[in-house]
């Protein structure tokens, strides 16, 4: 071989390999730019996710401080029912009334769109992991042992024995008012005057499960506004 086909061939191989060079730069470029597409959608969808979440928390809040609000009446009524039965006091027209508010039990209604959406899409998507792992843990623990506490033994007591007591001593008229039967007769029934108190004891019990739960969204919010407000 030639020094001239020599030199040829040397410039040919430098070109060869700077081509190559230019080909894998290039590849990595395009790579690094889907890369950062991909983080930058990952990135908005975690917002919308996190906006949509505040929102759903702060639907959960309204609707538990509601839920207390009614609960604290109930139970206020209850407690003037036990007083009002445990003295033998005389039949009053606002008694019908009372045992009718008496038997409210708001059910929990609790908005998680949001989180399914997250499960679905992937709970990684959240970054940063305390912030992930509080929102796991209020939406499959928090939350589900609330709606257990609260209605487990209210949806128990209700049908099997509520409804059949309230059967017993009330009868609704035409106008969907309830009337006392035999207001002597509700005096002696010890066991109904147990159940009023049971569930009096509930409303309480839910009062101050909700209330924790109140506060554990709360501190999730403010996590989630931080996150937010670094975007």
């Amino acid at each position: 071989m030639t020094l001239i086909n020599q030199g040829k061939t040397a410039r040919y191989l430098k070109y060869a390999v700077g081509e190559i060079i230019l080909v894998v730069i290039g590849i990595l470029i395009a790579l690094q730019i889907n890369t950062w597409n991909e983080e930058r959608k990952d990135h908005q969808r975690e917002i919308k996710l996190l906006t949509e979440l505040k929102t759903n928390l702060l639907i959960n809040i309204e609707n538990l401080e509601s839920d207390i609000e009614g609960q604290i009446k109930s139970a206020a009524i209850i407690d003037h029912l036990m007083e009002h039965l445990e003295n033998r006091r005389p039949f009053h027209d606002s008694l019908p009334y009372l045992f009718e508010m008496a038997d409210y039990a708001p059910d929990v209604v609790l908005s998680a769109s949001a989180f399914e959406t997250l499960k679905s899409t992937g709970l990684e998507l959240i970054q940063t992991d305390s912030l992930r792992s509080l929102i796991i843990n209020l939406f499959e623990v928090d939350y589900p042992t609330l709606m257990q506490e609260t209605r487990r033994l209210e949806d128990q007591l209700w049908p099997a024995v509520v409804v059949p007591m309230y059967q017993k001593h009330f009868r609704r008229t035409k106008q969907e008012q309830d009337y006392i039967n035999d207001y002597n007769a509700l005096l002696e029934d010890q066991e109904f005057i147990n159940m009023l108190s049971f569930r009096g004891n509930l409303r309480k019990s839910s009062t101050f499960h909700k209330r924790k739960a109140i506060e554990k969204t709360k501190s999730v919010l403010v996590l989630i506004d931080k996150e937010l407000a670094q975007h």
